[in-house]
């Protein structure tokens, strides 16, 4: 955890992002737009079924109803479309999370997973709850 951690202490450092850590080791941080507004993303770490140590990206995009089969649908032929992470559901909320290796990662990859996550998640609340929720 200590790499992890001083992994993103580096990033926060280099590209001026504040970062919340949380008591069980996860990160949060607000991504600000041009257009007045903004996404949350949750940053964790666990290891693969390899025990190979990956970042986890997540990012609410709105809670689901159930009378909305046609936008259930929307998504999961919106995933293939998507140049990083997917589109899942985690309860009755639809997030859109992404993953990558540690051992993969430079502060480079590891903004733009973050930036893409970000404005994406904020792009389709937008558009389908239209609203600036999370």
């Amino acid at each position: 955890m200590e790499m992890f951690d001083g992994f993103i202490s580096a990033i926060a450092s280099e590209f001026k992002i504040r970062f919340h850590k949380d008591m069980q080791g996860s990160y949060t941080t607000n991504i600000e737009f041009d257009n007045n507004r903004s996404q949350e993303v949750l940053i964790t770490l666990s290891k693969d079924e390899a025990g190979d140590r990956i970042i986890n990206y997540y990012s609410i995009v709105g809670r689901l109803r159930k009378d909305l089969a046609e936008l259930y649908k929307y998504c999961l032929q919106l995933n293939t479309t998507l140049d990083y992470g997917a589109l899942a559901l985690l309860d009755d909320t639809l997030i859109l999370r992404n993953s990558i290796l540690l051992r993969d990662c430079d502060p480079v990859r590891f903004m733009k997973s973050l930036s893409f996550i970000a404005a994406k998640a904020d792009e389709l609340e937008e558009v389908l709850i239209k609203e600036n929720i999370y």
